[in-house]
C-alpha cells in the first residue's frame, strides 16, 4: 500500500507540474510555481503519514467526539455572516478558512465522519438493526455535518461525507432497508438541490445532452472529453497537453485525469485507474484482518472514501457523472486533500499492523 501510495503521490507532483505550469504563467508566477506547493504539501503529508502509521488508532476512537466537534467549529465560520476576513467567498462559495495557515473544514470533516461514525457503531452495534435506537441518531449528527457542509456550499462533499458513512453503518451491521427508505427519501431533497441552483442543473443538462448545451453547462464536460479522445492509445506527451492553456477549467484540480489521458493516453490513464484499484483491494485487504471491529469500520472507511473520490474525479472526467468539483486523490493540487489522503492511508497503515507502533 505504502508503494502504490508513493507511485501516485509521485506520479501527482509530475501531473501538477505539467498541468499548472501554463496557468501560472498566465498568472505572472513561475512555471514551477504549482509545483513547489505541492511538493511541500507532500512532504507534510508524508510526515503526517509516518507519524499516523505509529500511532495506535485505537486513541482515534477514544477522541471521535473531540474530533468531531472541532470539525463543527471549523465548519460553522463558513456559513456565518461577518467571518469572511477567515472565511473567503471564492468562486461562489466560501469553503476555505484561513486561520494563519489555510484549511479546508469539509475536507477535514470526510475523515472524522469516518472516524466518529466507527466508534459509535461499534458502541451501537447490538442496536444497528433498530431504525429509532439505531440509525436515527447517526442520521440526526451526520446529517448536521452535511447540512453545514451543504451551505457552504459544497454538494459533492455532502454527498460523500453521507454516502462514506452509509457504508461504514452497512459495514457494521446496519439494515439494507433502513439504507432504501432513506435513500428514497433523500431523492427529492437532492433533486431541490439541483433544481435549485442553476449552475448544478446546467450541468445535469449537460451531462444528459453534452453536444446541444456547449455554452450553458457543457463546456466543461465537451473540453474533458475532447482532452481525453485526444490521447489516443500512448498521448501527446508529457507537457504537451493544449486542452490546459485555458481551455480547460481548473487544469490541475478538477479536471486533472483529463490532463493525464491527454498527455499519456490510455495506457496512462488505465495505469492510474490500476492503481486506485490496486490501492482500494489492499485497503478492503487490510480491513477484513483488521484485529477488531474499530480497526475494520475505520479501513472500510477510509478505502471508501479513497476509492469513491477516485472514481467519482475519473467519472466526471469521462462524462459518467455530471460535473462536480472533486480532487484525484494524491494527485490533483490542493493542500489539505493530499495532506489528509496522506494521513488516512498512515492510520490504514497502523491497522494493517494491528495498532503496533
Amino acid at each position: 500500500m505504502l508503494a502504490v501510495t508513493l507511485s501516485l503521490v509521485a506520479f501527482g507532483l509530475l501531473s501538477v507540474y505539467s498541468a499548472s505550469s501554463y496557468v501560472a504563467q498566465v498568472q505572472g508566477l513561475e512555471d514551477s510555481h504549482y509545483l513547489f506547493q505541492q511538493v511541500s504539501r507532500a512532504g507534510v503529508g508524508l510526515v503526517i503519514l509516518a507519524v499516523a502509521s505509529v500511532v495506535n488508532y485505537r486513541l482515534y476512537q477514544r477522541l471521535a467526539w473531540p474530533l468531531l466537534g472541532l470539525t463543527v467549529l471549523l465548519l460553522i465560520p463558513m456559513i456565518l455572516p461577518g467571518t469572511e476576513a477567515i472565511a473567503p467567498r471564492i468562486n461562489g462559495a466560501r469553503r476555505w478558512l484561513d486561520i494563519g495557515v489555510t484549511v479546508q473544514p469539509s475536507e477535514l470533516a470526510k475523515i472524522t465522519g469516518v472516524l466518529w461514525t466507527a466508534a459509535v457503531a461499534v458502541k451501537k452495534q447490538d442496536r444497528l438493526q433498530s431504525f429509532r435506537y439505531g440509525l436515527l441518531p447517526f442520521l440526526l449528527v451526520v446529517g448536521l455535518v452535511c447540512l453545514l457542509v451543504l451551505l457552504e456550499p459544497h454538494f459533492s462533499a455532502t454527498v460523500m461525507i453521507a454516502a462514506v458513512a452509509a457504508t461504514v453503518l452497512f459495514t457494521a451491521g446496519a439494515r439494507f432497508g433502513h439504507f432504501a427508505m432513506l435513500g428514497a427519501a433523500a431523492l427529492p431533497v437532492l433533486w431541490m438541490q439541483v433544481a435549485g441552483s442553476g449552475y448544478r442543473m446546467a450541468r445535469v443538462t449537460a451531462f444528459m445532452n453534452p453536444d446541444s448545451t456547449a455554452a450553458a453547462g457543457g463546456y466543461q464536460l465537451k473540453q474533458s472529453l475532447m482532452a481525453v479522445g485526444s490521447g489516443g492509445l500512448f498521448g501527446v506527451g508529457f507537457g504537451r497537453s493544449s486542452l490546459k492553456m485555458s481551455y480547460l477549467p481548473e487544469p490541475q484540480n478538477d479536471f486533472i485525469f483529463s490532463i493525464i489521458a491527454e498527455e499519456w493516453g490510455f495506457v496512462g490513464a488505465a495505469a492510474v485507474i490500476l492503481l486506485f484499484l490496486a490501492w482500494a483491494l489492499l485497503g478492503l485487504r487490510v480491513a477484513r484482518a483488521a484485529p477488531d471491529l474499530y480497526g475494520r469500520l475505520v479501513a472500510v472507511g477510509i478505502t471508501a472514501l479513497v476509492a469513491f473520490a477516485a472514481f467519482g474525479h475519473i467519472g466526471v472526467a469521462l462524462g459518467l457523472l455530471p460535473t462536480t468539483g472533486i480532487n484525484l486523490p494524491f494527485i490533483s493540487a490542493g493542500g489539505t486533500n493530499l495532506i489528509l489522503m496522506l494521513g488516512m492511508t498512515g492510520i490504514l497503515l497502523n491497522v494493517s499492523k494491528g495498532g503496533r507502533a
